[in-house]
């Protein structure tokens, strides 16, 4: 009689409300919800942040270069250096500079900002090679015109064509004393890197007037080299080494970078645990649920059993109950979850319009949009975790319930 294997048929049957199984069918219901919840919420967290370490990765690069040289005395082979990134295929594009540190002065107003001396081609090829560095059309880029981060203007209340004075701790010996340099500069234009900390402190100007502000025993020039790989700058430094050159020393993105991205993985494989017993509390449910399911059916039990159904067809009907709501629960969560990251932004604009605060801050988060990258193989493991987590609290109860005697179950029922 059961050749045909009705064993799915039965279990939706089961998993179809009755004022009988009411309590059975809400927690169902709540297992199901459970799960959904619990496959969206880590999509969406994993999502962004995934989003975070890229677009943070992307800005820090789009300003720093995937690796410096810098330059430790006079003696560096510069023609020979240039000739060996000009050679290497590699390399995507390059730049000279100089940094230093200085004093903007405006009225009864003063900030400090970072200085980067960059030369016109170094600025245009900055401009050209960086997706996310935008130049405000038209800027002015001399000895007496600078370019300002476009939040760091907003932040002193300037803008293009205004004057102010520029600050340098590097002093002059003069009759009076030992004064600081002191130099007025026009804003002869703005930049967005999309990165706060960049574009509210950071100001360009020449390589000329940041080498005559910065050079010292103490501060060298470097080379600003950016790959067409960032994978590729661990052979880039094997290279280097081959050639032979002297008073020199390499700093990559992850010098600096490599305790900030660390922690931000870190977060990431925490969050992963931390939200995975959200589907493991469903999964209880489940448990839950086809306990009482199994109680109440006891009867129906019996009744197969003498009707010719095996342990091993008992054990699929309420196998699949449980299953079918872990199944169709990952499905709606992953479905939840993908829209909302693909969303995310939109919501977050309608929540913060609705609710009248800033719900993600460029001067906390560093970034101006909520970011959220999808990564497929992340996204199956969640689908993965999810169904073995929901197959193994199934099958328990369901393997309880094949072992029952069927004479016990109709004397009890």
């Amino acid at each position: 009689m059961f050749s045909n294997n009705p064993s799915f048929f039965i279990a939706l049957r089961y998993l179809k409300p009755s004022k009988k199984n009411s309590m059975v069918s809400i927690i169902s219901l709540f297992s199901f919800l459970g799960i959904v919840l619990g496959v969206g919420t880590l999509i969406i967290v994993m999502s962004v942040m995934n989003g975070f370490k890229i677009e943070l990765l992307d800005k820090i690069i789009g300003i720093n270069g995937h690796l410096n040289v810098h330059v430790l005395n006079k003696n560096f082979d510069d023609k020979k250096f240039l000739n060996f990134l000009d050679t290497t295929n590699s390399i995507k594009s390059y730049r000279k500079l100089i940094d230093g540190q200085g004093l903007v002065s405006l009225k009864n107003n003063s900030t400090g900002v970072i200085i980067k001396g960059i030369t016109n081609e170094g600025l245009i090829n900055l401009k050209n090679n960086k997706k996310n560095v935008s130049i405000s059309k038209n800027f002015k880029f001399n000895d007496n015109n600078v370019i300002l981060g476009i939040k760091l203007m907003e932040r002193i209340n300037l803008k293009v064509g205004d004057k102010f004075k520029l600050i340098i701790p590097k002093t002059t010996n003069t009759p009076f004393g030992s004064i600081p340099k002191i130099k007025t500069f026009t804003i002869g234009g703005s930049f967005d890197s999309g990165m706060y900390t960049y574009d509210n402190n950071l100001i360009f100007t020449t390589y000329t007037n940041a080498e005559k502000f910065f050079i010292s025993n103490n501060n060298k020039p470097y080379f600003q080299i950016e790959f067409n790989d960032i994978k590729l700058v661990d052979n880039f430094k094997s290279d280097l080494n081959n050639i032979e050159l002297l008073n020199y020393q390499v700093y990559d993105w992850r010098n600096s970078n490599r305790a900030f991205f660390n922690a931000i993985q870190t977060e990431k494989n925490v969050m992963f645990l931390i939200l995975s017993l959200i589907i493991l509390v469903a999964a209880f449910n489940i448990i839950s649920s086809l306990i009482m399911l199994v109680k109440n059916k006891q009867v129906d039990i019996a009744i197969l059993r003498t009707l010719g159904a095996t342990q091993n067809t008992i054990l699929k009907i309420f196998f699949l109950n449980g299953a079918t709501i872990g199944f169709f629960g990952t499905l709606f969560g992953t479905i939840f979850g993908i829209f909302f990251v693909l969303n995310i932004n939109t919501l977050k604009n309608f929540l913060e319009k609705f609710t009248d605060t800033e719900l993600f801050s460029a001067e906390i988060y560093f970034l101006s949009n909520l970011p959220a990258k999808i990564d497929s193989t992340e996204v199956i493991y969640v689908i993965v975790t999810s169904l073995l987590i929901s197959f193994a609290a199934s099958f328990l109860p369901a393997w309880k319930a094949s072992k029952s005697n069927p004479i016990d179950l109709i004397r009890k029922g």
